[in-house]
């Protein structure tokens, strides 16, 4: 057996841990491997030493960083140059061999001499992320001599054969440079193997974590016959990337097996038949190769894999129960090596350990597309940021993503050109594929058909209306909800969703009770029912959602219940209304609307409302009572988003509407006049508004009673135009009883509550009444932060509320941060020229100008301005405008 000598030059202070790691790699029988320390004795004679060692060494492995190390002596160099007489005519080093010229460091020297007894040559160096040792100094001026070093190395045609990232990296990379040639050569690493692909290289993007757990998981390597294999499965879902991770964990760690072997076993049949292909001489080249029985070749390679340790075995696409059976027959007989298995079943024997692999992390699928079509896509300015656009739309597969590179790179599209062909023919691009440019066998369209031919018919079921959800997480809980009139079975929806996550068609989370479907499997199994393959289940979708989606909106209550549901909701919604289904799916766009009002989201909500709006007319014609509710939540958006010009008509519409369909007296035409007298109060008509606020309040309390939740808001309505009139004494008693209308009905701690303590506490401040004012204001304020979030408008609202009381008291300093983040929210809920905003500005600088800052107070005083006169442009007096 022959011996491998290498050297290793770096500057300890800077990769110390990589030369340790390194050599910890590279440690088997006849492997030796120097280091410029071994030969440093007094100094003069260590560069002699090392071109000694060098020249009759096999190779030289050499890191580039930012430091350069000691400099040569001067004797040392001198001796140098009397044993090469034509150095400076060999090597581009002529100014440094001049007696007055500058010194080459040791560590540059060591590649020089490298070169200069032809010697094989590695040149690595770290990217910026890669982590330096303890001895690390950052020294501009050894940089610059480091790059000048690479700089003469590349006007010799030697570049670095790899930008490392850290110490399994390079460890990695040298293993796969001439040094496994060498080791082979040398009989000193076997290695047959049957690998499928070549490493993708650099574009085997944000794996690092992964093969860092397979290598842990697998442990060391086995060292003699009949130690037990350990088996690692890679778990994922078709088109995730199982098989390359696999592959380019073998093509690492090449240098290290006595053989990597590759079988594709996705039935028992297929195991063994290729299983004894590793007969040939393409595989172990055993003598019974010339055999004519299957099963005799295979267990040929069996005997050889038991007798011949530090193997590891691939076992490829075991996606089925049977092939799953068969495999774990198979590592029972298994001993001496590692076994890495990739699958889509999640379920396996104790010995088999787990690794999920999930789709890419954004930022590495659009490096991988980047790098992918580098020089074929036609270039844009903002490629980088549509790059992440396709990532997003490809759920970040793997497989998608390669599929794209490959088909943007093979018809030398642009990125946007291929969106808009994602977008516009999506059946087309789904079934595209072109196995050797993607090294992939099968198209996306059929990635996940063998899945779904294992499936039973419920949890095909299931798997089809899943397909009209969104992509985001679903809550187990919908399981529970019974589908379309069909007999409650939550027990065989979960089974089924046991199903589906076994063959890795969904992700369940390990910490909540939340599961996932891909989009692309989602987008897949739409197209099998678009085209007739399977039932549509669309309908069925819908009315599932409708069912789960119930509770009022507008109560924060609901809402643990309907924002799990929103996006889910949102989805089948659209799909239904694409899809000729827009009645039934009108509830649904009717009620997120409403959801995402309350909670201040207002560009998701207007699409929403004035979609239902036109489903409610083109189904009921314009003069029905459900238009009227479509109008009146469409109009207070609008007035909530200042757009006052146009919510006025729709209140009226809706107010003349339901007139005419209830009569005068009816609950939904004291909600209107509600509705109308709000706008008319906010654009200082307050006389007009009055009677309108009197007759709901008349309305609600003849058809609910006088202790109804409906009546206190009709009461707090009264009170606040009584309150702006100055009818103090009028609006006091109001407040209360609907204070204690609320308190009763929906306990302490509910939004209704602290709107009406907000009330009660402004009428207490009118009428100076502090000390009773303060606590009301920051109850209200501590409720709403709890029921809303800190960024909601309400809140808003009690923190502007609790800063002009603390300001009345003369606490400026702890008014200040209140109003500041009273004015964030608003500008953040409503932009920039909303007149709520304009009383915030006005607010802030009150008080700035109360503390003489006069200068902060002018710009914000002239904002408000401009914004209340735009206000008046609409054609409305607002009451701060003065």
């Amino acid at each position: 057996m022959a011996r491998v000598q290498l050297f290793l030059s770096t500057v300890s202070a800077e990769f110390l841990s990589y030369r340790d790691r390194l050599r910890q790699r590279l440690t088997r029988p006849n492997v030796e491997l120097k280091v410029q320390e071994d030969f440093i004795v007094t100094g003069n004679e260590t560069l002699e030493m090392l071109d000694e060692y060098i020249k009759g060494c096999d190779g030289v492995i050499h890191l580039v960083g930012d430091m350069t190390g000691s400099p040569a002596k001067a004797p040392s160099l001198t001796a140098i140059k009397q044993c090469y007489p034509d150095l400076a005519t060999r090597l581009p080093l002529a100014d440094f061999l001049q007696p007055d010229g500058p010194s080459l460091p040791y560590t540059q020297w060591e590649a020089w001499l490298a070169l200069l007894h032809k010697k094989k040559l590695f040149i690595a160096t770290p990217t910026p992320e890669a982590a330096r040792d303890g001895g690390y100094l950052h020294d501009p001026a050894q940089q610059a001599l480091q790059q000048a070093h690479l700089k003469r190395l590349r006007a010799v045609s030697r570049y670095p054969g790899v930008a490392f990232t850290g110490q399994e990296h390079l460890a990695a990379e040298v293993l796969r440079s001439f040094v496994l040639d060498l080791l082979v050569e040398a009989g000193l690493s076997k290695r047959p193997q049957t690998l499928p692909y070549a490493s993708l290289g650099s574009l085997f993007k944000g794996r690092q974590a992964l093969l860092n757990a397979i290598e842990t998981r697998l442990g060391p390597m086995a060292e003699q016959a009949g130690a037990a294999a350990p088996v690692v499965a890679l778990v994922g879902q078709g088109g995730v990337g199982k098989s390359r991770l696999a592959i380019e964990q073998a093509w690492r760690q090449l240098g290290r097996h006595s053989a990597v072997l590759f079988v594709l076993a996705d039935s028992p049949a297929a195991l063994e038949r290729n299983l004894a292909g590793l007969c040939g001489e393409r595989g172990l080249d055993l003598s019974e190769k010339a055999l004519t029985e299957q099963a005799a070749q295979a267990q040929a390679v069996l005997n050889w894999l038991v007798t011949h340790p530090g193997w590891l075995l691939i076992l490829d696409n075991v996606d089925n129960e049977a092939a799953a059976t068969a495999v774990e027959f198979l590592l029972s007989q298994l001993s001496g090596g590692q076994v890495l298995i990739t699958t889509r079943l999640r379920n396996w024997s104790g010995a088999v350990q787990l690794i999920d692999v999930d789709v890419l992390a954004p930022q590495d699928a659009a490096a991988f597309l980047l790098e992918r079509t580098e020089g074929k896509r036609r270039a844009a300015e903002d490629d980088i940021a549509t790059a992440l656009l396709i990532g997003e739309d490809l759920g970040y597969l793997a497989l998608a993503l390669e599929q794209a590179g490959a088909y943007i790179s093979q018809r030398r599209l642009s990125f946007a050109g291929y969106r808009s062909e994602w977008q516009q023919r999506r059946t087309q691009v789904l079934a595209w594929n072109e196995p050797r440019l993607t090294q992939y066998p099968a198209s996306l369209a059929i990635t996940w058909l063998t899945s779904f031919e294992q499936l039973g018919e419920e949890a095909r079921t299931l798997l089809r209306r899943l397909a009209w959800l969104s992509p985001a997480p679903i809550p187990e809980s919908l399981l529970e909800v019974p589908i379309n009139g069909e007999a409650e079975n939550p027990g065989g929806l979960f089974d089924a969703l046991v199903e589906l996550d076994g063959l890795s068609l969904l992700n369940r989370s390990g910490e909540t009770f939340y599961f996932m479907v891909h989009r692309l499997v989602q987008e897949v199994t739409r197209l099998r029912q678009e085209l007739a393959q399977e039932p549509h289940e669309l309908a069925a979708a819908l009315a599932w959602i409708d069912a789960a989606f119930v509770g009022d909106p507008r109560d924060v209550r609901s809402w643990p219940v309907l924002e799990p549901l929103e996006s889910h909701a949102k989805t089948v919604a659209g799909f239904a209304d694409q899809a000729g289904l827009s009645d039934p799916a009108a509830r649904l766009f009717h009620e997120m609307g409403v959801l995402f009002d309350a909670k201040a989201a207002y560009s998701d909500a207007e699409p929403l409302k004035r979609r239902v709006v036109e489903i409610f007319e083109a189904s009921y014609g314009n003069d029905h009572p459900n238009v009227a509710t479509a109008l009146n939540n469409l109009a207070a958006l609008l007035q909530a988003t200042n757009r006052l010009a146009e919510a006025e008509p729709m209140y009226r519409r809706a107010l003349a509407i339901d007139e005419a369909s209830y009569g005068l007296d009816h609950p939904e035409v004291a909600t209107d006049l509600n509705n109308l007298a709000g706008l008319l109060r906010a654009t200082n008509r307050l006389a007009e508004a009055e009677p309108m606020y009197r007759r709901a309040l008349a309305i609600d309390e003849a058809s609910y009673g006088h202790d109804h939740p409906r009546v206190a808001t009709d009461l707090n309505n009264l009170a606040g135009l009584l309150r702006a009139t100055n009818r103090l004494a009028e609006a006091e008693p109001l407040m209360r009883r609907a204070l204690a209308i609320d308190e009763a009905s929906y306990g302490l701690d509910h939004p209704a509550v602290a709107r009406d303590l907000n009330n009660l506490a402004q009428l207490l401040q009118d009428t100076n009444r502090l000390s009773e004012a303060e606590p009301l204001m920051r109850r209200a304020l501590a409720i709403d932060e709890a029921s809303y979030g800190l960024d909601h408008p309400n809140v808003a609202i009690h923190l502007n509320n609790l800063a002009a009381l603390l300001q009345d008291t003369n606490r400026l300093s702890e008014a200040e941060p209140l109003m500041r983040r009273a004015l964030a929210i608003d500008e953040a809920s409503y932009g920039l020229d909303h007149p709520n905003v304009a009383i915030r500005l006005n607010n802030l600088a009150q008080l700035l100008q109360a503390t003489n800052r006069l200068a902060e107070a002018e710009p914000l005083y002239r904002r408000c301005l401009k914004i209340l006169i735009a206000f008046t442009d609409q054609g409305y007096q607002h009451p701060n405008l003065e």
